[in-house]
């Protein structure tokens, strides 16, 4: 009795969560297919952009910075810097995110401007530059993180429709549970043979048991960017008290240099010391006043099971490497935080968890709409259809 209970609230749950949130959970999920192989079909359209042919060493990036700066204009001073490895282009971002006050509730209002210019680091050649606030994969993933509104809402109203997909999720189980193990053939399996609503009803079923799992884990992992407190839980759950700060202040020094001065000793030292083992190295250039450059690594080779990211600080006004925080020696739960992207999106393993990331996500998107019509075609069962439904039900029992 108290089973039975249980199992109708768990029903009634699941029907009017799925009916209020289906449409952003559908929108979520389908970008979310996108959002998973977002790097190999943004080289695969802009292959002018990001593939590049070596032709010798790659010149200074000071002396390209310079050239970037010249192609987007000295208004728009460049704030970061990617170094990619053999054969790619440098990207130079330069961006500025809007005052407060000049901000709606839409997200492309959040920046001023936010332009990527991609040079080739062999020729110096400045090969095209995107405005990255209408790119079509970035419009993608804010519309996929905060439905395209600004950052303060839309992450919220993201944040609680996948907290209650999870219910829906945990609710969806205990439906899901079979009574015996002729039911359990029945709700892992699709009858492809039946009629339309039946073939409905197990895709429902059967296709939502089978990414369960890896959908917990999406949603997990994406509640990161909504919730601080559920970060900071995480960040708990792996042993750190708090989320690990990034920030660094220089050493005090007498000389007052300038960036353009040392970028390309930062850029040889840090290709100093890891050698070939990069993917990317970024430069997040200081703001006006600052004195302190941050850099950060992407590792090629793995030490361990997480993305291998480290940071290195340098003081801009000489150049010099005083302090750092590579992969080996970061707490476990800095090494989530680094990882959870690739978590989220299944690149953590390369191509097989993509492919279960891109396949939980098209279910999950499936999921409202089957769901929606098992509830539309019991809500349109004429009198006649009831009856005989509670007549076959009688007589088979």
């Amino acid at each position: 009795m108290i089973w039975k209970r249980f199992k109708a609230i768990a029903a009634w749950l699941h029907l009017w969560v799925g009916l209020v949130t289906g449409l952003v959970v559908v929108v979520i999920s389908v970008t979310g297919c996108i959002q998973v192989f977002d790097e190999e079909l943004f080289e695969v359209f802009h292959h002018n952009l990001v593939t590049v042919t070596p032709t010798g060493p790659a010149k200074p990036v000071a002396e390209l910075m310079l050239a970037a700066q010249q192609a987007v204009g000295s208004n728009r001073p460049i704030t970061d810097v990617r170094v990619n490895e053999a054969g790619k282009s440098y990207v130079f971002t330069a961006s500025k995110v809007n005052k407060r006050e000049k901000m709606t509730l839409s997200y492309f209002s959040q920046f001023k401007y936010r332009d990527d210019i991609y040079v080739n680091p062999y020729t110096g050649k400045v090969l095209g530059m995107i405005d990255v606030r209408y790119e079509f994969f970035n419009v993608t993933e804010q519309l996929h993180r905060q439905l395209l509104l600004v950052k303060p809402v839309g992450s919220v109203v993201v944040g609680v429709c996948i907290l209650l997909f999870l219910l829906m999720m945990v609710t969806g189980f205990v439906l899901w549970l079979p009574k015996n193990y002729r039911q359990l053939k029945q709700n892992i399996s699709v009858k492809w043979g039946a009629k339309w609503k039946r073939i409905n009803y197990d895709m429902h079923n059967s296709f939502g048991f089978w990414v369960l799992p890896v959908a917990i884990i999406i949603a997990i992992t994406g509640l990161t960017w909504s919730f601080k407190w559920w970060e900071k839980g995480i960040y708990k759950v792996f042993g750190s008290a708090k989320p690990v700060v990034l920030l660094r202040q220089a050493p005090f020094v007498n000389t007052a240099d300038t960036l353009g001065n040392h970028l390309n000793q930062i850029e040889y030292t840090i290709k100093q010391k890891v050698k070939n083992n990069y993917i990317a190295i970024g430069l997040n250039l200081p703001d006006k006043g600052g004195n302190v450059l941050m850099a950060y690594v992407y590792h090629r080779h793995r030490t361990d099971g997480w993305r291998n990211l480290s940071y290195y600080y340098f003081d801009t006004r000489t150049g010099q490497l005083f302090d750092q925080l590579e992969h080996a020696t970061k707490p476990l739960g800095l090494k989530w935080r680094n990882s959870n992207k690739d978590i989220h999106t299944g690149r953590i393993y390369g191509l097989p968890t993509q492919i279960l990331a891109f396949l939980a996500s098209l279910v999950c998107a499936s999921l409202p709409v089957t769901g929606f019509l098992i509830w539309w075609g019991k809500r349109n069962k004429t009198p006649k259809a009831k009856i005989r439904h509670k007549v076959a039900a009688v007589v088979a029992s």
